[in-house]
């Protein structure tokens, strides 16, 4: 968290600051982009990195959204989630911006999560990574790489681990760089201010999220939230907010199905199985009773093992199906775990002819159609997704279990090797390629491209050892 503390902070909107070429003679786009690689890279390996396509696809939708509507809309962002009941976001090195399932689940509106997203946003676009660097000139990267450990560190089982990495962080002003963080905690609430209302989203929604959180902070004593500890809020902070919300166009937002729906999903995955099940049944059974509500109901039903209850639960959304393509995903699941292969492609079928860009349901249709043996119907589709979304990992995945399934070795391992690429894992890409080599059944051409993605990797280590 003090990765985040210190590195994912805010910007400014109607006064910009000077953002200055001098920050980036110390450390350029590039070499940012390297070190956000580099701290993904451990991210992704970390057992609490969700690999959820529904919630990511929503958080990346959101946040490029928002993107688009940021002073930079020309910077590469990535948003991905963590599974973690804290209300906490954090912004990395060159564009990654993860979100803790804990503040989804805090939000009471989709205005105020994108205020926190539109926030963190802003500390990328404003620079405030390599203007801190700038600030620290000679210790700069070592203090930035003993904060990244901090970062991984403190995710640790271990508190003994947590605590050294951290200690070894605190080789910089703490003091100092707190000041200086509130500094940019205020220029990017301005920023994202501008960056909410330029998107559609409704600008008061960051100031309540901030208020409610100040105002319940002295509940948590010593155990403050994340994101309060990380994100320091101050009563001019809280001021500024309102002063510039006082001068700008009110605007409502009305909460979209897929905000609803992901946020009783993870309310349902939330604490102990059988009381996320009972919640979601006292809730269900009120007036105030929803799709979101009873969305939540099934997922919790089926997690709790009850699923005659979700079966029933589920009956009364099917009027509700063709809303959203999670409804789709869920009625497929359904019929998957009731032994009904055949009705679950068919739903997952017509799904993907109404939703066709929607990745989690092409995912979901092309492992329906591997685990009811089309493996050379599951190649094709995925094939053919692939020439839409060129770099998409889970599709190499899915087509190299295609590939695997047809006794397809080398291709197989060619396109896990794919994913691994995409994934920036170089060595595990290699080693696929290096299996695809000995399979003895590829043909000249995918040879011929193992070849060349050998020579390729190796050289990138090559030019990396250099470095």
């Amino acid at each position: 968290m003090i990765l985040a503390a210190l590195l994912g902070l805010p910007a400014s909107a109607s006064e910009l600051p000077d953002l200055g070429e001098s920050a980036r003679a110390t450390i350029t786009e590039a070499q940012e982009a390297q070190l956000g690689g580099e701290i993904m890279r451990q991210i992704r390996g970390d057992k609490d990195f969700l690999d959820d396509p529904e919630l990511v696809d929503y958080i990346n939708s959101m946040g490029d959204k928002l993107v688009a509507a940021s002073p930079a809309p020309y910077r590469h962002f990535e948003f991905f989630v963590v599974r973690d009941a804290s209300i906490n976001a954090f912004a990395l090195p060159g564009g990654y911006v993860g979100v803790h399932t804990g503040l989804i689940s805090a939000t009471r509106n989709e205005s105020e999560l994108a205020g926190v997203i539109a926030h963190e946003i802003s500390h990328v676009t404003q620079n405030h990574i390599a203007r801190m660097i700038d600030s620290q000139k000679g210790s700069a990267l070592t203090s930035l790489a003993a904060l990244a450990v901090a970062i991984l560190a403190a995710r640790s089982d271990n508190p003994q681990i947590a605590q050294a990495a951290i200690t070894t962080a605190q080789a910089m002003s703490i003091q100092s760089q707190l000041d200086y963080t509130r500094e940019h905690e205020r220029e990017a609430d301005r920023v994202g201010l501008q960056t909410l209302a330029g998107s559609g989203y409704d600008p008061a929604g960051m100031a309540t999220f901030f208020e409610r959180l100040q105002a319940n902070s002295r509940l948590y004593e010593s155990q403050a939230p994340a994101y309060l500890r990380t994100h320091p809020l101050t009563y001019e902070r809280i001021a500024d907010l309102q002063n510039r919300l006082a001068e700008m166009k009110y605007h409502q937002h009305a909460d979209s199905l897929d905000y609803q729906l992901v946020r009783a999903k993870i309310q349902a995955s939330e604490g102990e199985a059988i009381d996320a099940y009972k919640r979601f049944k006292v809730l269900a059974g009120s007036d105030q009773a929803d799709v979101a509500i009873r969305y939540g109901l099934v997922i919790a039903a089926l997690r709790a093992g009850e699923r005659d209850a979700a079966v029933k639960a589920f009956a009364k959304l099917e009027p509700e199906l063709q809303a959203s393509p999670m409804l789709v995903t869920l009625a497929a699941r359904l019929r998957m775990e009731a032994g009904q292969p055949g009705k679950a492609l068919e739903i997952l079928r017509a799904g993907v002819a109404k939703y066709s860009s929607y990745k989690p349901l092409v995912y979901a249709y092309a492992r329906a159609l591997l685990s009811t043996a089309k493996a050379q119907e599951a190649k094709r589709f995925v094939s053919e997704r692939l020439r839409w979304w060129a770099d998409d990992q889970n599709l190499y995945r899915l087509l190299a279990e295609s590939d695997h399934a047809l006794g397809r070795r080398a291709e197989g391992h060619l396109a896990q090797a794919e994913a691994h690429i995409r994934l920036d894992q170089p060595a595990l890409a290699m080693e696929q390629l290096q299996l695809a080599r000995q399979a003895g059944d590829g043909d000249f051409y995918t040879m011929s491209v193992v070849d060349a993605r050998l020579r390729e990797l190796k050289e990138r280590e090559q030019r990396e050892a250099k470095k």
